[in-house]
């Protein structure tokens, strides 16, 4: 299986962001703040706006979603 990237700039994919019909996988510093809050394997549906966040997240990206929490 391939590992999914980026579209901006090309490191792993932590979900996809999709607008209307256009759709686009995104990393963590790429994707925006809802995505960014959804767990691994959650969805959000905001109408227009629709968000998965990929089951698969590396050691770092876990990492800065924890760290994340905390400060909050």
């Amino acid at each position: 299986m391939r590992e999914l990237v980026c579209t901006i700039c090309g490191k792993k994919a932590v979900g996809c962001q999709v607008f209307g019909c256009c759709g686009s996988y995104v990393c963590h510093e790429h994707a925006d703040k809802p995505l960014q809050e959804l767990k691994p394997g959650e969805k959000l549906d905001l109408g227009g706006r629709y968000y998965l966040r990929l089951k698969e997240e590396s050691d770092e990206e876990a990492e800065r979603s924890k760290s994340s929490e905390e400060r909050e």
